[in-house]
């Protein structure tokens, strides 16, 4: 009885901890093909002092692979504000393929759920809108002294 019971007992701890990392502050960056996303990634004062990552996908305390650390990487830069507590990360010539979940994380001492936030970054494909609009006004009077004013109004797109 008492080993269910520590078997339940983990069973919610675990569940509650997967609810805080779903439950999680969500961050939406938006991008075009080619330019550039800045992720503002915000965390505790007392972390100051700790490595800050940007991962993309799975960011678990097991998966090493960090996209961006505290320093600059090939097409990105990253910035520690600490008096502010955000970290900076600029990505530049982004790509469709750049689009996904990234999360933001803090090293702390302990493995802890509450150190990620999510980032959804979204990049749109570089097109090209051309649309402008003119208008000419033509302004004349009659002998009897009415102004008429017309208005052309041409739009191309």
């Amino acid at each position: 009885m008492v080993n269910l019971l520590v078997l339940t007992l983990k069973v919610v701890l675990l569940l509650a901890a997967v609810w805080s990392v779903c439950s999680a502050e969500l961050i939406t960056v938006e991008g075009c093909e080619g330019g550039k996303a800045e992720i503002r990634c915000p965390y505790k004062e007392e972390w100051r002092s700790h490595q800050k990552y940007l991962c993309k996908g799975d960011c678990s305390v097991f998966n090493k692979d960090k996209v961006i650390k505290t320093e600059a990487g090939e097409n990105s830069a990253s910035k520690d504000i600490r008096e502010e507590s955000v970290f900076i990360v600029t990505i530049t010539n982004l790509t469709l393929s750049d689009a996904g979940r990234y999360w933001c994380r803090v090293d702390t001492v302990k493995w802890k759920l509450d150190n990620y936030v999510e980032v959804n970054l979204i990049v749109s494909e570089d097109t090209v809108n051309l649309s402008f609009s003119f208008s000419k006004l033509f302004h004349f009077q009659t002998k009897h002294t009415i102004i008429y004013n017309l208005r052309l109004l041409h739009t191309v797109i």
